[in-house]
């Protein structure tokens, strides 16, 4: 599962749930005015990044609203049609079960002890309803094991836990130490074999 060819990671951009500080996962919440200024500035430095060695590129995306929107502003400012981005299910964000919705302040009403809960088995812990990060890891494994076999140049849109999970799974990192990730919106990130560089964009 060794990266031969570069693998762009990048998030969707801000959404309104986002702003709320409200659990995501499995469903849906719109981009921001700042979410799409945030999805150019990615797709413009993207486009400069692939520029230097031009070449066949794959273009995966979770399906979920989101990350298709983001993409399709990035893809825009590629040049690429819409068909190009194939929608990979196994990329979609971690299911946070009946959690979704909710932020944190209002979750921790019913479940006080969830935060210090979860961050004392980041591995094995289950939303209600939800999945645990084993369930995440495996899914994302088999993505990124077909990326790496292809031996192509790809790019994905995904989610802030799912896409940390991706990383750290190249970066062979535990479930403790993909959980405190750094998950920008204005950034990206390029993955080559055990290895990442962090790409900032100019909003």
């Amino acid at each position: 599962m060794k990266l031969t060819a570069p693998l762009y990671m990048l998030r969707h951009g801000e959404t309104v749930w986002n702003t709320e500080r409200r659990m995501q996962g499995s469903k849906n919440s719109d981009l921001t005015p700042r979410g799409r200024v945030q999805a150019l500035a990615m797709g413009r430095t993207l486009k400069a990044e692939l520029d230097r060695e031009p070449g066949p590129t794959i273009f995966l995306r979770s399906p979920l609203g989101r990350t298709r929107e983001t993409s399709e502003i990035i893809g825009r400012e590629l040049g690429i049609a819409s068909s190009e981005w194939r929608d990979d299910m196994r990329l979609a964000e971690l299911s946070y079960g009946t959690w979704e919705g909710f932020s944190w302040a209002e979750i921790e009403i019913d479940h006080p002890t969830a935060m210090a809960d979860w961050r004392a088995d980041p591995h094995g812990y289950c939303p209600p309803g939800g999945e645990t990060h084993i369930d995440l890891r495996r899914r994302c494994e088999a993505v990124l094991t077909e990326i790496a076999t292809s031996g192509l140049r790809t790019v994905v849109v995904s989610h802030g836990v799912s896409g940390a999970v991706v990383r750290g799974l190249n970066l062979g990192l535990d479930a403790r130490a993909m959980f405190v990730l750094e998950k920008p919106q204005d950034a990206f990130f390029r993955l080559i074999a055990g290895s990442e560089e962090r790409i900032a964009c100019d909003l």
